[in-house]
């Protein structure tokens, strides 16, 4: 039995493992020097598992508002807030405890990181049945003084989101993992490049 638990697990490891890609483009030894990066999230043309993500949104809001009034609309705002509040957070520290580069707040620092999720899939957990996360994101490093200069690029795709107990009920604990599943492939991108 303890034999077969070890190569299950063994083999959803390699799954997993395999799952994501990681591509980066341009010299990234510049890194080297780098201690701080300011960095932005963005979700420019973001397709939300078969949908624009404005698409995915107004049905979603129909659908809850439909149930019950202003369900949707409070829907809508958690989704936003989880944007720009939730998934930067685990992304940028799986990020700085893979490459040891600080997030620059002050905005005195020489590169800008953008990171742009392309793709999103939500998944379920619905108990007796479920569909992990997934998010896919690129990530283009430039100079803070010429946004239009892209220095690198690292792209990761197939990011997956699930928790490792699948209590993983909601949305967000989901793509939390998904998120930070992607910022510590772009931390080892980084520090393999140190």
């Amino acid at each position: 039995m303890k034999k077969i638990l070890l190569l299950l697990t063994m083999l959803s490891c390699t799954l997993l493992a395999n799952a994501i890609k990681v591509r980066p483009t341009g010299d990234l030894t510049f890194l080297k020097s780098v201690k701080q990066m300011e960095v932005q999230f963005t979700y420019d043309n973001m397709i939300v598992g078969s949908m624009t993500e404005d698409a995915y949104v107004n049905k979603k809001v129909g659908e809850y508002n439909a149930k019950e009034a202003g369900r949707g609309d409070n829907w809508y705002k958690v989704w936003e807030s989880d944007k720009q509040n939730v998934y930067p957070i685990s992304f940028l520290e799986l990020l700085e405890k893979s490459c040891n580069i600080k997030e620059c707040k002050n905005g005195e620092c020489e590169y800008l990181m953008i990171v742009n999720t392309s793709f999103f899939e939500p998944g379920f957990n619905v108990g007796i049945m479920r569909r992990d996360a997934e998010i896919s994101v690129t990530c283009k490093i430039v100079k803070k003084s010429d946004p239009s200069q892209v220095v690198a690029e690292i792209t990761v795709l197939h990011s997956p989101g699930r928790t490792a107990m699948g209590y993983d009920y909601s949305v967000a604990s989901r793509v939390t993992e998904a998120y930070a599943k992607a910022g510590k492939e772009v931390g080892r991108k980084i520090n393999k490049a140190k």
